[in-house]
């Protein structure tokens, strides 16, 4: 399980994305890392609400009570459950209470932390129904236009580093065997990322190692039976959900 954290250089303010720790010695070591890069924590945020990926939100929300806490409304199901769906799991929860969520990721939105780290929110639902993936925007090259991109289909796409959760993995992705998932849906955000980003875009997955889309796009069966997949039918996914 993996988690991510983003700090801003200037006001040290930062985001962890995914706290999914199991033990004391990680959150330790990750506390550790923030002290060590003198940042505060400011947000927390949430892809989607499974266990193995909020199981650190209250140890985080309680030793930094005025951070904010961000999920996808479409998430509230799964974030509620996530103890009772942790047991499913093999892993064991707080019994506390999970701290309510703040703020309501959006598709389109914008979260900002500090001056200079800005991660656009991508509604990318599948494995849960409000599963979401941030871009780094920082990271954001602007589509060629000048027509010299030899590889033809990135003409006109963006190049950038996605937070993607559990949307895709190296080889894999997500599951779909839950009872709010769609494998539809997941084969339409698959879609949608080779659709907008460029194949150069590297991928950092809540599990497996970081990949990239052109090396999935060759060898990940699933990222392979998303993009044989009919423009009608994407069309159609495209505008249920309002994706633009």
């Amino acid at each position: 399980m993996g988690s991510y954290s983003r700090t801003c250089e200037t006001t040290k303010e930062a985001a962890v994305i995914d706290p999914s720790f199991v033990n004391p010695t990680e959150f330790k070591a990750l506390k550790d890392f923030l002290e060590k890069k003198n940042a505060n924590l400011t947000h927390v945020l949430l892809t989607h609400g499974h266990p193995d990926h909020v199981m650190g939100v209250g140890e985080m929300m309680n030793t930094w009570p005025e951070a904010s806490l961000h999920l996808h409304p479409m998430e509230d199901e799964n974030y509620r459950r996530s103890r009772e769906m942790g047991f499913e799991f093999g892993l064991r929860l707080p019994d506390t209470p999970l701290p309510t969520p703040t703020h309501e990721l959006q598709e389109g939105g914008v979260v900002r932390i500090g001056d200079n780290i800005e991660l656009s929110v991508v509604h990318t639902p599948g494995h849960s129904p409000g599963h979401v993936s941030f871009i780094d925007r920082r990271s954001f090259e602007e589509p060629t236009k000048d027509g010299n991109n030899n590889n033809t289909n990135n003409h006109n796409k963006h190049l950038g580093v996605m937070i993607s959760g559990d949307l895709l993995f190296q080889g894999s992705v997500g599951r779909t065997d839950f009872h709010n998932s769609s494998l539809d849906d997941l084969y339409a955000s698959i879609r949608r990322l080779y659709d907008v980003f460029d194949d150069k875009s590297i991928v950092l997955s809540g599990h497996t190692t970081p990949t990239y889309l052109e090396k999935e796009r060759l060898s990940n069966p699933f990222v392979d039976m998303a993009l044989r997949r009919p423009q009608e039918w994407y069309d159609e996914v495209k505008e249920r959900h309002g994706w633009l």
